[in-house]
């Protein structure tokens, strides 16, 4: 079984290296690389959702062989493999076996802050901090700063620009995975399920927005999650 995984903003396919070692040998985890980053840095950022859904479907594509696959998407990821999901239900590719969506309400969730990718550095880089998108010793650094900074701007201003478009359900089965102490409520994450006309199982994990970063338990607790939902094991019920 192929598990593809998108990474969230500000991210390369690099936070997935571990997990590769960690699912192996009963899932083969293939972190995917967005445009801008890793080792596509020379490759210009997306300028909205439709040219990041076509690209990843591309990339998709290439590595689609017959074998049973499934997608996981972190927070942006997670948007962009919405819509890469409903590209490949119009174009009638290869179905997936599940689609996993962690750190994200439903698509049609507003934005519960202002837009902040326009903001000069020094209020965005505040914003950011207090999203704990990421860490103080980063933007200390000038050439991390230098070299993070157009990578976050650019995956902000993909999140906030893009327009949910109502459509027909997804044939397939969605996992819906957050952090206890994530600030969606309820009902936001829980409004996935309108997005399929097969199951959706929602999980919480210890943790916030990066519960499988900040927390080794709930790591351990996500890896048994995604084998149990993808291979049929009895499912977790807690950690």
């Amino acid at each position: 079984m192929k598990l593809f995984c998108l990474p969230y903003a500000g991210a390369s396919a690099a936070i997935y290296f571990r997990w590769k070692k960690c699912l192996a040998p009963i899932l083969e985890c293939i972190p995917l690389e967005l445009a801008g980053r890793g080792t596509r840095s020379g490759e210009r950022f997306y300028e909205g959702m439709e040219e990041a859904r076509e690209d990843v479907l591309r990339l998709l594509e290439a590595r689609m062989d017959g074998a049973p696959y499934a997608l996981f998407g972190h927070s942006m990821g997670g948007m962009i493999l919405y819509e890469t999901a409903r590209l490949i239900r119009d174009r009638n590719l290869p179905a997936p076996v599940k689609l996993l969506f962690s750190g994200r309400p439903a698509p049609e969730t507003p934005a519960p802050e202002s837009p902040i990718h326009g903001l000069p550095d020094g209020e965005f880089t505040e914003r950011i901090l207090q999203m704990g998108a990421t860490s103080e010793e980063l933007f200390a650094s000038k050439p991390l700063r230098d070299a993070f900074m157009p990578i976050l701007r650019a995956d902000f201003r993909l999140v906030e620009t893009y327009e949910y478009e109502e459509k027909k359900p997804l044939p397939w089965e969605i996992a819906v995975i957050t952090g206890e102490e994530e600030k969606w409520t309820t009902a936001e994450v829980e409004g996935w399920k309108r997005h399929t006309s097969a199951h959706c199982r929602v999980v919480n994990l210890p943790g916030g927005h990066f519960y499988w970063q900040d927390r080794p338990e709930s790591l351990q607790a996500l890896h048994t999650l995604l084998r149990d939902e993808l291979l049929g094991s009895p499912l977790i019920e807690s950690i």
